[in-house]
Order: structure tokens, then C-alpha cells, then sequence
């Protein structure tokens, strides 16, 4: 499967892959226990907003996926498939040089694999299919990532049954933000942006917030978080 034809199957995965399942079934044939996506994400899709949109939609449907990697030249098996940089890049580059440093999408991979701990929780993507979310039950605190496909616009987060973690119903919702930056495939990013604690009124035993991709943060994905007592 070519990388164009990966991006399209996964952006209409949550109709293709019922049709999928339906068209093996109709053979007497069993579904496959897992799906592996050959090269996925073009390369103008490699930034921070857009990692955390493929995370949601490959957990979202138990698959795996091979990132694509379009580098040339030694870059091609150095820099892990345009995750690392180095210093003086893109104007410099040495092979030999061992001074790794992450950029943008490194870190939203790394939360993703040191801070997405726990048990998934069931999501579904907003209906222009343009953002997506991955969210975990952790022993200590609720943890939600979320991109989009390099526009800007407001979508909204809604989190269901808050009392099947003990919170209350109806109350306040004390919200963690960061802000995963990025500065472009060679351009250093150390950490995620502390964007502060939000407060959310909230009823109905769910909770709804805004996420507001700017043109200064196009790119940037989200990480959310909030305790399992609320506070």
C-alpha cells in the first residue's frame, strides 16, 4: 500500500474498516488480528498537530503503522525518520555527528509512550475527520492527546461518565494544558509548552472544552489532564 493510499484508508478508517470486516465476513473468512499500515503521514504531515492525530487513529483501531521516512541521502537512516535533529540543521548536516536533540513530534511521541499509561478509553474523532483524540485512565490522572490535520479552527473536546471515576456529576474540573510546539522537521524542541490550569463548570456528568488551533499553533498538538479527584 502506497503512503497516499495508507493516509486515505486511515482518514476513512472508521468507515472502511467496518466494510472491511463485513466483506471478510461474507467469505467466511476471519478478520486479521492486526492491521499494519505500510508508510503513514506525508512528509508535510510530519509536525507535532499531525503525530497526535495518527496516534489516535491507530490506537483507535488496534493497528500498527510503519511512520513514513522521505529523507535522502544518509538523513534517510540517521535523524529516526525525521524525529531528531542537530544542532545547525538544515544549513549543516554531518553523519558522523552524535549530537541528537528532538524536535516537535519527538516529544508528542514521547508523552505518548512515558505519560499515556494505563487503561484507553473509547473515542470517537470529530465528524470533518480534521481532529482526533487518544485518552487513557491512568492510576493517577486522566490523560487525553489531541491534533489536527494542519489547519487552524475551534473543535470541541467532550469526556463522558466523569462518575465512572468517581467524580462527581455536576461541579468544577480543573484541567492541566500543554502545548506540544513545533518548530519545523530540524528545528529543536525540548519539552512541551506548560499552558496552566483551566477550570471547567460542567453538568450531565460530562465535561466540554475548546480546543483552539491558531495560526500560531497550527502545528501544535495538546496534551490534557486532570486527576482522578478533580483537583
Amino acid at each position: 500500500m502506497s503512503e497516499t493510499s495508507a493516509d486515505f484508508y486511515l482518514l476513512l478508517w472508521q468507515t472502511n474498516n467496518a466494510t472491511f470486516a463485513s466483506m471478510l465476513s461474507s467469505r467466511g473468512m476471519a478478520q486479521p488480528k492486526l492491521v499494519n499500515i505500510n508508510e503513514y503521514a506525508v512528509f508535510n504531515e510530519q509536525v507535532a498537530s499531525g503525530a497526535a492525530w495518527w496516534i489516535s487513529r491507530l490506537e483507535r483501531y488496534d493497528a500498527v503503522g510503519l511512520r513514513g521516512n522521505w529523507l535522502s541521502g544518509y538523513q534517510l537512516h540517521d535523524l529516526l525518520a525525521s524525529l531528531l535533529t542537530k544542532p545547525g540543521m538544515p544549513n549543516s548536516y554531518s553523519y558522523t555527528d552524535a549530537n541528537y536533540v528532538p524536535n516537535g513530534e519527538w516529544q508528542v511521541y514521547k508523552y505518548y509512550n512515558m505519560n499515556m499509561t494505563g487503561t484507553r478509553v473509547k473515542t470517537t474523532g470529530t465528524g470533518d475527520r480534521i481532529m482526533d483524540v487518544y485518552s487513557t485512565i491512568g492510576s493517577d490522572k486522566v490523560r487525553t492527546l489531541c491534533g489536527t490535520r494542519l489547519q487552524t479552527g475551534t473543535w470541541y473536546i467532550t469526556i463522558n461518565k466523569l462518575s465512572a471515576i468517581g467524580l462527581p456529576t455536576s461541579g468544577t474540573l480543573n484541567i492541566h494544558t500543554y502545548g506540544f510546539v513545533d518548530a519545523g522537521h530540524y528545528g529543536q524542541v525540548d519539552a512541551p509548552t506548560d499552558r496552566g490550569y483551566y477550570t471547567h463548570t460542567y453538568s450531565g456528568d460530562s465535561v466540554t472544552f475548546a480546543v483552539y488551533q491558531t495560526q500560531q499553533d497550527q502545528f501544535t498538538a495538546w496534551g490534557f489532564e486532570f486527576a482522578l479527584n478533580g483537583k
